[in-house]
C-alpha cells in the first residue's frame, strides 16, 4: 500500500518568511566579529576563549523597554564590578570575569540616532557616557535571529547561550555562576542532539555537537547509539579539539520503526556527567488521504500564516495573511491585513485538506511576532484525520518556538476503495462535471481542486445502494486542468478533468 507522509513544524520569525525561530537556552552561540562605536573590533570567540562570560544586550533605539532597561543602569554595575581589568569604569577589584556587548539591532536605524534618538541619548543615558562597548550592527540580530526588542543573553565560555533576560547586575552575575567551566585533561562533552528528528520511514542522519572540556586536546572518543541496552549505532571520531572547541559530529543513520528515544553515550573520560545526551527520534501515525487543518486565531490574527508543503518545498495549501510573510520586520507592526484572506481575532476555523500525490509533506505554522497564539485568551491549532482524531497539535501555553511531527497517509489503488467504478463526464467540460460512483458503505466526499492541491469545491454523497452521480458548477473556473478528488472509508482516487 502506498504512502503519503506528513511531517509539521512550528516556527516563529520576525525578518524573513522562511522558517527560523529565537535561538533556545543551550544553543551554540555563533560567533561574531563587531566593531563598536569608539571604532574598536570584539570577537565573541576570543573573549570566551579568554575565559570571560559574555552578556549581550540587543536592542532599538526606538523601544521604550529597552530605554528603561538601559538607563536602570544594571549592565553599567555588571561592568564596573565584573568586567575587563583596565578597561574604562572598571573596578580595579574586579572579579575579570564578564564582558558586556550593545548592539542597536534595528537594520533601519542610523548611528546618529544613537546620540539622537526621541527617547535620548544611549551613549549617554544618564548624563554619564556608557563605559561598555556599543555597536550600531543589526547583523547581530538577524545571527541571533531575534523575536522581539530587548533581548539579553549569557553567553558561557564553552558557548552555551542562556536568554537571562532584563534582570539586576547581581542577578546576571549568579547566573554566570552556572556556566561550566574546563575540568580534568581529556574531557570530551557532548552539548546536545544536532541530527533530524522525524522520518518519514527513511534513515536519520544523526549528529551531536562534541566540545572540549579538559585542559588537554581532544584527539578520539567513541560515541555509541543505545536503544536501551542495545548499542545500535557506533562512531570512533577522531580530531584535535583544544580546550572549548567543538564539532559538530555526523554519528551515521537509524531507522526507527516507531518513536524511539536514543540515547548517545560518550566513551568514559575524566568526567562522565557531561556524556550523554538523549535524541527521541518521531516516526509517523497512519491516517487517510484526508486531513483537516484547525485553529483558534488568538487576538493579533494577522500575524498567522500556515502552509503545507511536499518534499519538493512547493506549497500544496496555505491559509492565513501571507501579506505579513513578505511585509514583517520593515517597522510597520501590526501589518496591514491582507484582505484576500483575512483572519478574525479569536475565531476558529477549518479547512478541509486533500493531499492529492504520494509524498512527504510538511505542516508549518508561522507567528511573525514570535510569541504564538498567546494574545488574549490564547488560542491552538491542531491537525485531524477523516475521522477526526487530533494527529497534531499545539496549545498557546507551549506555543513558542517549534515543534515536529509526522503522518502517514495512505492511500489505495482504485480496487481497494469502497467507492467504485468512477466516471468524470463530461472531459473535456465546459459548465458542469458529472461524477459517478458506486458506494454501500460509507459517504462520499467529492472535490475539485486546482493542481497546488486548493481545494475549490467540496460535496458529501450519503450511503446509497447503486450508482450514484454527483454534479458541480465549474461556472467561473478558469481554462485549465484541474483534480477530481473521490474519497470513501479513508481512500482516494484522483482524476484529472479539463475545464474549457
Amino acid at each position: 500500500m502506498k504512502k503519503i507522509l506528513l511531517s509539521a513544524i512550528l516556527c516563529s520569525s520576525l525578518f524573513a518568511s522562511q522558517s527560523i525561530a529565537q535561538l533556545p537556552d543551550g544553543s551554540i552561540a555563533p560567533d561574531f566579529t563587531t566593531v563598536d562605536v569608539n571604532g574598536n573590533t570584539h570577537n565573541l570567540y576570543d573573549y570566551l576563549d579568554a575565559g570571560y562570560s559574555v552578556v549581550m544586550d540587543i536592542s532599538a533605539t526606538w523601544c521604550g523597554p529597552c530605554w528603561n532597561y538601559h538607563i536602570g543602569g544594571a549592565l553599567e554595575e555588571l561592568w564596573a564590578n565584573h568586567g575587563p581589568l583596565g578597561e574604562p569604569g572598571v573596578s580595579a577589584n574586579t572579579t575579570d570575569d564578564v564582558v558586556v556587548l550593545w548592539f542597536e539591532g534595528d537594520a533601519g536605524t542610523a548611528l546618529s540616532e544613537l546620540e539622537n534618538s526621541s527617547l535620548g541619548n544611549w551613549l549617554v543615558p544618564n548624563g554619564t557616557a556608557v563605559d561598555f562597548p556599543m555597536s550600531n550592527d543589526d547583523n547581530i540580530a538577524q545571527l541571533y535571529q531575534l523575536p522581539y526588542w530587548p533581548i539579553l543573553y549569557t553567553i558561557c565560555p564553552n558557548r552555551i547561550i542562556t536568554e537571562s533576560g532584563q534582570i539586576s547586575a547581581n542577578a546576571h552575575y549568579a547566573g554566570i555562576g552556572n556556566c561550566l567551566s574546563a575540568s580534568g585533561t581529556t574531557n570530551g562533552a557532548l552539548l546536545g542532539y544536532t541530527g533530524e528528528i522525524v522520518t518519514c520511514g527513511n534513515p536519520v542522519a544523526m549528529s551531536v555537537d562534541l566540545q572540549n572540556m579538559g585542559s588537554g586536546a581532544l584527539t578520539s572518543s567513541t560515541i555509541n547509539v543505545m536503544d536501551g541496552a542495545t548499542t545500535v549505532l557506533s562512531y570512533n571520531w577522531t580530531g584535535d579539539l583544544a580546550t572549548y572547541e567543538l564539532e559538530n559530529v555526523l554519528i551515521g543513520t537509524v531507522t526507527p520503526t516507531n518513536t524511539t528515544t536514543y540515547s548517545i553515550e560518550l566513551s568514559s573520560d575524566d568526567n562522565a556527567a557531561d556524556n550523554t545526551v538523549s535524541a527521541t527520534i518521531n516516526t509517523a501515525q497512519e491516517t487517510s488521504a484526508t486531513i483537516t487543518v484547525e485553529v483558534l486565531t488568538d487576538t493579533y490574527a494577522d500575524e498567522v500564516w500556515m502552509e503545507i508543503t511536499n518534499s519538493n518545498g512547493d506549497i500544496v495549501w496555505s491559509e492565513g495573511n501571507e501579506n505579513v510573510q513578505g511585509n514583517y520586520g520593515t517597522g510597520q507592526f501590526p501589518p496591514p491585513a491582507d484582505p484576500t484572506s483575512p483572519l478574525e481575532n479569536a475565531t476558529a476555523y477549518s479547512w478541509p485538506v486533500t493531499l492529492t500525490a504520494v509524498d512527504c509533506y510538511t505542516f508549518t505554522i508561522y507567528d511573525y511576532y514570535g510569541d504564538g497564539l498567546q494574545e488574549g485568551n490564547g488560542g491552538n491549532w491542531s491537525v485531524k484525520d477523516n475521522n477526526g482524531t487530533v494527529i497534531l497539535s499545539e496549545s498557546a501555553v507551549n506555543y513558542e518556538a517549534s515543534d515536529a511531527g509526522l503522518i502517514k497517509n495512505l492511500t489505495a489503488s482504485l480496487d481497494e476503495m469502497t467507492a467504485q467504478n468512477i466516471e468524470v463526464y463530461p472531459n473535456p467540460a465546459s459548465d458542469i462535471v458529472n461524477i459517478s460512483f458506486e458506494n454501500s458503505i460509507n459517504e462520499t466526499l467529492v472535490s475539485i481542486m486546482d493542481l497546488q492541491g486548493r481545494v475549490l469545491v467540496t460535496q458529501v454523497a450519503s450511503v446509497s445502494n447503486g450508482t450514484q452521480v454527483v454534479s458541480i458548477s465549474t461556472e467561473g473556473f478558469a481554462k485549465g486542468t484541474y483534480v477530481v478528488s473521490v474519497i470513501a472509508n479513508g481512500l482516494t482516487s484522483n482524476s484529472n478533468v479539463v475545464i474549457r
